[in-house]
């Protein structure tokens, strides 16, 4: 049954649909003329046959060489003619291969073509006792038919070979989208892991180098470090988890196909972070004035990897100093600032930085209309602004 169905709706091919329609008007043409045994028309001979079969079968062809095929069925329709036999139904080989060529080519080839078939087409009324005005009013009629037809027919293709450019075009713009909307999620996913990680291999850099240096002389400051190192540890696999969750195939997804996410930081978490960093030696000065639970969550994301990104760069590049982290919400804006007071001599980024913490952090803010703007305050220190809008 499937077999059968796939037959049915499998397109056929336009050269065996043109060989079909020559074979049945062949049949039709000979059955009719093979019937017919009426004065003064000469009997259907074999010759009969033979010229039949040369006016309808080079109608298969109608599609590749129309202007041939039309020369050559109206040759073979006049020699029929010529031997006496009933004209019939082989007036239509004429008129079909006419009307391939109004289709296939330009409107001048059409009204050429005409010089050929109308004398055909004449001829095939006078032989059936047709008077001269009505076998020329019939031949107008039939040769105008045949060319509007055709025209309307090549117009009606001309169409549709532009639709179907029309949506592939679409087709290659959708694809073209899809791939630049790829490319944007996975920039966002590795800015996502590049704060992530650098944050959190920090924290254990320090730590563990903490741990290393006391180690013999202050064991409990050790153990403590040691302890932090697991605890930022364990963070990490979660935030990464997080992250690479969203890479996830629905394959690889729990029993009933969802994937579990787990929530992704805000501005709630601001004071873990900055409990997170004093542990490191580094003073931070915490103020936050909200209310911030009714802001997205992906907008509270964006505020606090910036801020957790500024603090890094106060622990890798400014060392233990005083740092005020202000996050505050106006009428239509976020504004979150980092500031450390460290000297500015000791402010510089020691060589080997690569700089894409402010890169991401400015292409973080931008994702959201706002601005990030980073640089030594004029008494000492370093200074990171965030501007974010809520509207």
């Amino acid at each position: 049954m499937e077999g059968a169905r796939r037959l049915v709706t499998r397109r056929v091919p336009r050269w065996a649909v043109d060989a079909g329609v020559a074979v049945l008007i062949f049949a039709m043409m000979s059955l009719v003329g093979g019937g017919f045994r009426e004065q003064p028309w000469r009997w259907f001979d074999g010759w009969a046959y033979l010229l039949t079969a040369a006016v309808c079968l080079p109608l298969a062809a109608r599609r590749t060489a129309p202007v041939l095929v039309l020369v050559l069925t109206s040759a073979a329709y006049l020699v029929y003619l010529a031997r006496g036999h009933l004209p019939g139904l082989h007036l239509w080989g004429p008129v079909l291969a006419l009307y391939s060529v109004a289709a296939m080519t330009t409107v001048r080839i059409s009204l050429a073509a005409v010089v050929v078939a109308g004398p055909v087409l004449y001829a095939g009324a006078a032989a059936l006792g047709i008077p001269p005005v009505g076998a020329v009013a019939q031949t107008v009629v039939i040769c105008g038919v045949a060319i509007v037809l055709g025209g309307l027919s090549r117009q009606l293709a001309e169409r549709n070979r532009q639709l179907a450019e029309a949506a592939e075009e679409l087709r290659r713009e959708h694809e073209h989208r899809l791939e630049r909307a790829m490319v944007q999620e996975r920039l966002r996913i590795a800015r996502e892991l590049h704060d992530v990680i650098a944050h959190h291999m920090s924290v254990i850099s320090m730590q563990a180098g903490l741990a290393g240096y006391v180690f013999d002389s202050d064991p409990a400051t050790a153990r403590a470090a040691v302890q932090t190192v697991g605890d930022v540890s364990r963070e990490t696999l979660d935030d990464m988890r997080r992250v690479l969750n969203l890479l996830r195939l629905p394959a690889a997804a729990g029993p009933e196909g969802d994937v579990e996410f787990t929530a992704a930081p805000g501005l709630a978490q601001l004071p873990e972070l900055a409990e997170r960093i004093r542990a490191l030696g580094v003073e931070v000065e915490l103020s936050a004035t909200g209310p911030f639970g009714d802001l997205p969550s992906a907008l509270q994301l964006t505020a606090y990897r910036v801020v957790q990104e500024a603090l890094t760069n106060v622990v890798n590049h400014a060392g233990v100093c005083r740092t005020t982290v202000t996050v505050r919400r106006e009428p239509a804006r976020i504004v979150a600032r980092v500031e450390n007071d460290v000297p500015a001599r000791k402010a510089t980024p020691p060589r080997g930085t690569s700089g894409y913490g402010l890169l991401g952090m400015q292409e973080r803010a931008k994702l959201y209309g706002g601005h990030v703007t980073a640089g030594p305050r004029p008494d000492g220190g370093f200074a990171v602004e965030l501007v974010l809008p809520t509207a």
